[in-house]
């Protein structure tokens, strides 16, 4: 999983990832952002969230997962 090879890398000391272009999530993605969580927490490493809308920061909120992660503003190019 390309992610988690991510936080995995020795050169990784923050990942950011952008879900601007995510407009459906379902739990097999709340799975996989929870393990990227836990291998970036264990490895000493943040990991934050950019971009999140409508739908998916709903499912975030409604299991109460988004106050598990560090949110950062999304920069959308123009």
């Amino acid at each position: 999983m390309l992610l988690l090879q991510q936080v995995e890398s020795a050169a990784c000391e923050l990942l950011i990832v952008d879900l601007y272009e995510v407009v459906y999530v379902d739990t097999s993605c709340l799975a996989v952002l929870l393990e990227a969580l836990r291998a970036a927490r264990a490895q000493k490493k943040t990991l934050y969230l950019s971009g999140l809308r409508d739908r998916p920061r709903f499912l975030l909120e409604a299991t109460r997962i988004l106050n598990l992660f560090n949110e950062v503003a999304h920069n959308v190019p123009q």
